[in-house]
């Protein structure tokens, strides 16, 4: 009986002690869980950075709202066709780029320049064709051409669709009443044209024989879209062929070339509108 008991005794004690030693070793064995910032940190740490779809563009062109119009590009080693293709796209005006140009990379950075002064950024030598008249008082750019030095300049296809041609004078010449009118009247018409300035003196003359003379004495084509019953009175000395279109008449055209390297205006074309088409 006292050794059952006894035997009994050991087993609890030592039962007791192997769950005293279970219940110790516990945390040494025990997988610590880790927080949920960690947790957060590590898939942070194993997700790979998503590829970009899009790289950034290494140039920027802004184009002010009011005109006269004001520029400002910065570009990196970018291309000059994706530079000139924005610059067609805000002006809507397209612009030519010669081969050699279409390949250039420039690197710029400026601002507030106007159309001309940004050209002048971009290729060494530049073309703007132009029309002034009507009722804007800023010529309008129809078309810009970018070329590298020494290349021939563009055509100058322009000439117009219906080209006016006027006979002059008076068709009772010839009788010795209107030779003598002639005599005692002043010549109503006369027209000079010295060191790319007009002089022009019209009394009581139709516009469109006017703008015939003048295109006559620039060397220029006339083309009359309409025919015009308007009647000019003016007398002006020296003007620009653009001043002097303005102070005929709203209804007319002069189409120009201008060479951005040497400032020279080449006169294209003088064109009589109707009062009512459009500015261009």
């Amino acid at each position: 009986m006292l050794d059952k008991l006894s035997g009994s005794r050991r087993a609890f004690v030592v039962s007791g002690f192997a769950l005293a030693l279970l219940t110790a070793s516990a945390p040494i064995f025990a997988v610590q869980k880790p927080s949920d910032a960690g947790q957060k940190a590590g898939a942070a740490a194993d997700q790979k950075p998503a590829p970009t779809t899009t790289e950034e563009k290494p140039w920027s062109v802004r184009v002010s709202k009011g005109a006269p119009h004001t520029f400002t590009v910065k570009a990196n080693a970018a291309n000059l066709p994706e530079i000139t293709a924005e610059l067609s796209r805000q002006l809507k005006v397209p612009i030519s780029l010669r081969p050699l140009m279409s390949k250039q990379r420039v690197s710029l950075d400026f601002g507030g320049l106007n159309l001309e002064a940004m050209l002048r950024m971009l290729a060494p030598q530049s073309y703007i064709d132009y029309v002034a008249g009507g009722d804007d008082p800023q010529p309008k750019p129809l078309a810009i051409y970018l070329q590298a030095l020494n290349e021939r300049p563009p055509a100058t296809t322009v000439r117009g669709t219906s080209e006016a041609i006027l006979i002059e004078g008076d068709t009772e010449e010839g009788t010795d009443s209107t030779e003598q009118k002639k005599k005692e009247e002043e010549d109503p018409l006369r027209v000079t044209f010295t060191n790319n300035t007009l002089s022009v003196r019209a009394r009581k003359q139709p516009l469109s024989v006017v703008l015939y003379k003048i295109a006559t004495e620039v060397g220029v084509p006339f083309e009359m879209r309409y025919e015009s019953s308007e009647v000019v009175d003016v007398e002006f000395t020296n003007y620009s062929i653009e001043q002097a279109v303005r102070s005929l008449s709203p209804a007319v055209r002069f189409y120009y070339r201008l060479d951005l390297q040497t400032f020279q205006v080449q006169p294209l074309r003088i064109a009589l509108v109707a009062s009512s088409a459009p500015k261009s």
